[in-house]
């Protein structure tokens, strides 16, 4: 049995784009949107006929629940504006609609061209292409393009193509350094810990990931326990900076001035920088993997 469909009439259509109830009747009588006549001649606008005219014309509703209608109706568009290149575009795109062969196809090709060309690491390329994507499916999400299941979705994709790439990479030698990172409490970003473990492992580091929303002091246990070169932080969010900032000095003094401590991301602003105890601070995946090169040069002598 079919189920009837809900009709609008001008007015509730009005209301929900914010536009004149007077415009909308006259985009009805033109045609631009679908309409249908009651037996006392009002107009009536069918759900079907509203998505229609929203998806040719470009438009979004403001106010959906005037209609009753969730807010990504008309907003479900697979074209992620913002990003500076051909492949970068199409690389969101392909990540909005959940295409992952397509995404692990671009962010190879990347690899092959930006490597032999360039130089640059298979960390700096994934970095280009899902720190990119992610940061502009968080952006859609924010003004109700997306549903927050596609950027979950986006998520994991990245989560898997990130470990695709650290599991094609050698195992690390018997002799190698030993890095140990993570998230402190409050961070629950994982992307930008796996990034860091790709780097570290494609310059041939024995790299330890020890997760994310842990407390620091587990930091300086895992750095004892595993006798490690390096203890790094990626810090994108924090529950309570005064609280970071407290355990974060207490890391670094535990850790003292054998152990280098490198910290980066979006969190550590300017504001709290300053506070803070650490070897060095990155601003984003190449001063890190500069750093960390020369860190492993000094080190091995």
């Amino acid at each position: 049995m079919a189920v009837r469909q809900p009709h609008y009439s001008p007015k509730q259509v009005a209301d929900a784009l914010q536009v004149s109830e007077s415009s909308v009747k006259r985009w009805c009588d033109r045609g631009t949107i679908p309409t249908i006549r009651t037996v006392g001649g009002h107009r009536r606008i069918a759900l079907d006929g509203l998505q229609s005219f929203l998806t040719k014309s470009d438009r979004a509703l403001v106010n959906p629940d005037v209609l009753g209608l969730p807010a990504l109706l008309s907003c479900r568009k697979p074209e992620i504006t913002g990003a500076e290149t051909d492949y970068q575009r199409h690389f969101r795109s392909a990540m909005a609609v959940g295409d992952e062969p397509t995404c692990r196809e671009i962010l190879q090709s990347q690899i092959e061209l930006r490597q032999s060309e360039r130089g640059q690491t298979r960390a700096e390329i994934a970095e280009l292409l899902i720190a990119d994507a992610m940061h502009g499916l968080g952006e859609a999400w924010c003004s109700n393009e997306l549903d927050v299941y596609q950027e979950r979705r986006a998520c994991g994709i990245a989560h898997r193509l990130i470990t695709e790439l650290i599991a094609t990479l050698p195992p690390p030698q018997s002799a190698a350094l030993t890095a140990v990172g993570g998230a402190p409490e409050g961070d629950h970003y994982q992307l930008p810990m796996l990034l860091v473990q790709l780097a570290l492992r494609e310059l041939g580091w024995n790299s330890v990931c020890l997760g994310n929303h842990l407390p620091l002091q587990s930091f300086a246990q895992a750095a004892h326990d595993y006798q490690t070169d390096l203890v790094w932080l990626s810090v994108s969010a924090m529950a309570d900076a005064a609280s970071f900032i407290a355990q974060e000095t207490k890391l670094a003094a535990d850790l003292g001035e054998h152990i280098p401590l490198l910290v980066g991301g979006r969190a550590l602003c300017d504001d709290i920088r300053p506070r803070l105890r650490y070897t060095a601070h990155c601003d984003n995946l190449r001063q890190f993997v500069e750093l960390v090169a020369m860190m492993q040069l000094s080190l091995r002598r």
